[in-house]
């Protein structure tokens, strides 16, 4: 079946000689793996910089039933990005989030949603001139609810404790290893608030660390299978030296550090 869809590319792996498997999340069709012949010679150079991790395509490709590598017929860009790829604090973001849905999201499984957020957030980031630090955890936040484990906002005010397990505010801890502690859940109550209530707080370092960490762990409570992330660690360095230190870091730097 020949169809046409958009899609995010999530990772690229190089096969045989020339050759290149896309792990591509499309809107109509869940993950998908493809085989792409030849991307990695001379000639298909200015093609092969469009099968680039984040990359936001049109593609027209032949699907079978039962087919673990499928094919593309034509590709194109559907999203040109203007400033991601030259301002390193982005292109750490958009690593990162494209790490955490690569974790998320299943072979086949459709979640237009998912993929309607996730490509809107990447253009929205590329265009954005306001502060982006917080954007990882509002990232967190919005892919948890599209994905069924949205925070309860039941108790929130009197909740001294906040279950991962649960994934609600109680008056009472459970265990240490499912709850935040007293200063971490009063840390997400503040998340919660500026998210919601689109005003934008700045956290310091280590706020924004403890945030994205617990966040990180509630996924693995809640996504079967959910194997550890890479980029974490790089996002708070490049997060953490941002305001005080012009760091050059180039994408494909950031991509090969995850891919290690």
């Amino acid at each position: 079946m020949l169809d046409k869809t958009e899609g995010i590319v999530l990772k690229t792996t190089k096969y045989a000689e020339s050759s290149v498997i896309a792990n591509i999340f499309t809107k109509k069709y869940g993950l998908l793996s493809f085989i792409i012949q030849g991307l990695r010679s001379a000639r298909n150079e200015q093609k092969g910089n469009l099968i680039q991790s984040a990359n936001i395509l049109q593609l027209e490709i032949y699907l079978k039933e039962q087919r673990n590598l499928n094919r593309i017929k034509e590709y194109s860009t559907a999203y040109i990005y203007t400033n991601t790829n030259t301002n390193f604090i982005k292109q750490s973001i958009v690593i990162f989030c494209i790490e955490l849905i690569s974790k998320c999201v299943k072979e086949h499984e459709v979640n237009e949603r998912l993929y309607d957020y996730v490509s809107l957030f990447l253009i929205e980031l590329d265009k954005d001139e306001h502060p982006i630090e917080n954007k990882p955890l509002y990232f967190l936040l919005e892919t948890a609810s599209i994905l069924g484990f949205e925070f309860s906002m039941q108790n929130i005010l009197n909740g001294k404790y906040f279950s991962l397990e649960r994934g609600k505010f109680e008056d009472f801890p459970t265990s240490a290893q499912s709850n935040l502690d007293e200063q971490e859940t009063l840390l997400l109550k503040k998340l919660i608030a500026v998210y919601y209530d689109k005003n934008e707080i700045k956290f310091n370092a280590n706020e924004r660390k403890i945030l994205l960490d617990k966040l990180i762990l509630y996924f693995r409570w809640h996504i079967p299978d959910f194997s550890d992330l890479k980029s974490p660690a790089i996002l708070h360095e490049v997060l953490r030296w941002s305001t005080n230190h012009q760091l050059s870091i180039s994408r494909r730097f950031l991509q090969n550090w995850v891919c290690r």
